[in-house]
């Protein structure tokens, strides 16, 4: 399964719409509308799935769907 599938599947426990509607290159946070304690709540999620860590600084960074996507990569890669 790829980065994408996987991430959205994780998504998915955290929005009230199917996670295959969020386009990939738009604002993630205006169009999920999740405040930070849940997204908190998904990068434990994402850490677990995918075996990385990611700081908390690194959260300014996902603006977007494929910027996550990019990051997981990155990281999984290193």
């Amino acid at each position: 399964m790829d980065t994408k599938t996987q991430l959205l599947d994780i998504v998915q426990d955290y929005v009230d719409f199917p996670a295959q509607e969020i386009e990939p290159d738009k604002s993630f946070k205006a169009t999920v509308g999740m405040d930070s304690f849940i997204m908190m709540e998904m990068v434990g999620s994402i850490e677990d799935r995918f075996g990385i860590s990611i700081p908390n600084c690194d959260l300014k960074n996902f603006n977007t769907l494929n910027d996550i996507i990019s990051y997981i990569d990155y990281r999984k890669s290193a």
